[in-house]
């Protein structure tokens, strides 16, 4: 963590601390206070805040962490986020900041012990990003439970849950596939690719985790009261959308496509889902629901 990071993450926090409450120079002494945590620590330590590098870090907020910040009087900060990415690093941000000068946790934070996977290898994929150079890897193969040399161009870095991907391209007329780090044992690296125009914004786009296959069509879904709560709260798709209440059901429309990551985010709350519309993928669902009854019959 460097002194930028801290000082970005602090005025996050402040901001939301007493959003939409403070000027200027009440967020700059209240920022400047909270890094006395860090005295101790000289490499991270600020004895003043200027009003051109606050300016700056709001920018920053606004440009790279893509945090919406109005100004009108008192700062305030949007986090009702559409983006997952955004959530997560102001998450992380928070985080970082609670930490006390010793870097550990406070007696308060109960942290996930669920970890990402495949962070060994992050480091290295982004500079053959950075540097496009094409990668040999040694892929593991869970259906054959063996080991397969891929020679792929590296594009991008995705996360869904706690796994990090590698979306690239091979010598298959497939745009490009995602490989999920964790099985990856080996990474070779080779010379320079010549990248190519893939539009992975919008493959993703009425998609759900990694899967871009299928077309996207209309989907209406009813949950019990308790877990259409849970989903108004907590939205599976941007697209998703409540059509009817009523005393003990809630219908909601979505259009994205149905594809296996879609119907395992459906099987989370299955006990309450019955689905409305496609037909189609009610009589999925009822093959998820047969198969997993003959299993624990």
């Amino acid at each position: 963590m460097n002194r930028q990071f801290l000082r970005m993450s602090l005025l996050l926090r402040v901001l939301l601390e007493h959003n939409d409450k403070l000027k200027i120079e009440e967020i700059k002494e209240k920022v400047l206070r909270k890094f006395k945590a860090y005295s101790e620590v000289p490499s991270l330590m600020i004895d003043e805040y200027p009003t051109k590098t606050f300016s700056n870090d709001i920018k920053a907020l606004r440009d790279k962490w893509k945090i919406e910040i109005d100004n009108y009087n008192r700062y305030s900060v949007k986090t009702d986020f559409e983006g997952v990415f955004q959530n997560d690093l102001l998450n992380s941000a928070i985080f970082l900041s609670s930490l006390n000068s010793d870097m550990m946790l406070p007696g308060y934070v109960i942290p996930e012990t669920r970890k990402n996977t495949g962070l060994e290898h992050f480091h290295i994929i982004s500079e053959t990003i950075q540097n496009k150079n094409k990668i040999k890897i040694s892929y593991f193969d869970y259906i054959t439970e063996q080991e397969k040399i891929k020679e792929i161009n590296p594009y991008k870095i995705k996360q869904k849950d706690f796994k990090w991907y590698v979306l690239a391209s091979d010598d298959s007329e497939v745009p490009f596939k995602s490989y999920a780090l964790e099985r990856i044992k080996k990474i070779e690296v080779l010379g320079r690719f010549r990248p190519q125009e893939i539009d992975f914004e919008m493959a993703y786009q009425d998609s759900i985790g990694m899967f871009t296959d299928g077309e996207a069509e209309e989907i209406i879904l009813e949950y019990d009261h308790r877990d259409g709560h849970y989903l108004k709260a907590n939205p599976i798709h941007y697209s998703q959308k409540v059509i009817s209440e009523a005393k003990d059901r809630i219908q909601f429309q979505f259009f994205v496509k149905p594809n296996n990551d879609f119907l395992m985010e459906l099987l989370k709350r299955s006990w309450s889902l019955k689905v409305i519309k496609p037909e189609s993928l009610r009589v999925r669902m009822m093959d998820f629901w047969k198969g997993a009854m003959e299993k624990n019959s």
